[in-house]
């Protein structure tokens, strides 16, 4: 089973992600609604994949995984966030991620795009 932890202050993104990923019996879905509450789920869980939003209260989603990274975690990090798209960006894959998936275009794009990177990450 796959294990994917979604990273989110906003409760409403991390439902319609978590239904989304979890239309596939293969994927089991955890959430929180803080970076320093992710921090603690993926130092003590086996994810094979962590989403998170940038901007968040407190620790941000680069410094999440900045400080993932520093603990040697080797899950796919994904940034699925809709701000700063260009700084943005920089940020997020300067700190570590392996990918950027900006937010806010078409819902039904953007979760086909998200479970191709997964797919892929998970076929390797």
């Amino acid at each position: 089973m796959l294990r994917i932890l979604l990273v989110d202050d906003d409760p409403d993104i991390l439902d319609i992600i978590r239904l989304e990923l979890e239309d596939n019996s293969a994927i089991a879905v955890d959430t929180c609604r803080s970076a320093i509450e992710g921090l603690e789920k993926a130092s003590h869980g086996d994810y094979d994949v962590i989403i998170s939003d940038l901007h968040m209260p407190g620790m941000d989603g680069a410094s999440l995984v900045k400080e993932l990274r520093s603990r040697n975690n080797r899950s796919l990090i994904i940034i699925y966030s809709g701000h700063d798209l260009g700084a943005g960006i920089r940020k997020a894959l300067d700190s570590g991620a392996d990918h950027y998936l900006a937010r806010g275009g078409d819902p039904e794009k953007e979760f086909t795009e998200l479970r191709k990177i997964i797919q892929q990450y998970t076929t390797k």
